[in-house]
């Protein structure tokens, strides 16, 4: 089983997530490198694909998932702080064809995965 750091990455009450190439919407994401741990895999890939540095991590809980039929990604949640003065706007990435602020206290979006939408109601109700 795979292992992916997802980023939570808030603005009021919106949340920031990515489009990706299967078309749907999920959040900053990536497997940790060998010796790196889950805390640092979502750092850096918050900086690679959204050119912002993070400065505070925290866990905010975990699912399995299948990504696509007999493939299945244990996805480990992060709410994470963008660092005080970095006022850089989004920079986007290779892997996402779009980035969007969507808010979590109206429906769930269709194309948005309901592992990622209850990882993210699960902090608005804690």
């Amino acid at each position: 089983m795979i292992v992916s750091a997802k980023a939570i990455l808030r603005r009021g009450d919106t949340v920031l997530f990515a489009r990706n190439p299967r078309d749907e919407w999920e959040l900053p994401e990536g497997q940790p490198e060998p010796g790196e741990s889950l805390e640092d895999a979502v750092r850096r890939e918050v900086l690679e694909e959204c050119g912002w540095q993070v400065a505070g991590v925290s866990y905010a809980g975990s699912a399995a998932f299948e990504v696509i039929p007999a493939r299945h990604v244990m996805l480990v949640f992060f709410e994470c702080h963008r660092e005080a003065g970095d006022g850089s706007s989004l920079a986007g990435s290779e892997e996402h064809s779009a980035f969007a602020w969507i808010d979590v206290s109206a429906a769930r979006p269709d194309d948005l995965p309901l592992s990622y939408w209850n990882a993210v109601q699960r902090r608005i109700s804690d």
